[in-house]
């Protein structure tokens, strides 16, 4: 298995031979790898078990259920038929 350094070295050689354009996506694509992994980071640090109590979509799911929204949503939603 090759080393880590070996690998680097390969793909320095394997992006100096790639043009503009892919250099470019190339860049956009390590920073997307760079967003990915803080954001792994910080959800793995931050997981925690969310109480149905403590859910705020929880909270309002049934709100709109009783007049005078329930009367009226689809209309608001689709229009007048």
């Amino acid at each position: 298995m090759e080393d880590l350094h070996t690998t680097k070295q390969k793909l320095v050689i394997e992006i100096e031979q790639l043009p503009n354009i892919s250099i470019m996506e190339l860049q956009n694509f390590v920073q997307y790898l760079k967003f990915k992994q803080a954001g792994m980071t910080a959800l793995s640090s931050d997981i925690r078990e969310l109480r149905p109590e403590d859910d705020p979509i929880l909270r309002v799911c049934g709100f709109i259920d009783v007049p005078p929204f329930s009367e009226t949503i689809d209309d608001t939603l689709y229009g007048a038929l």
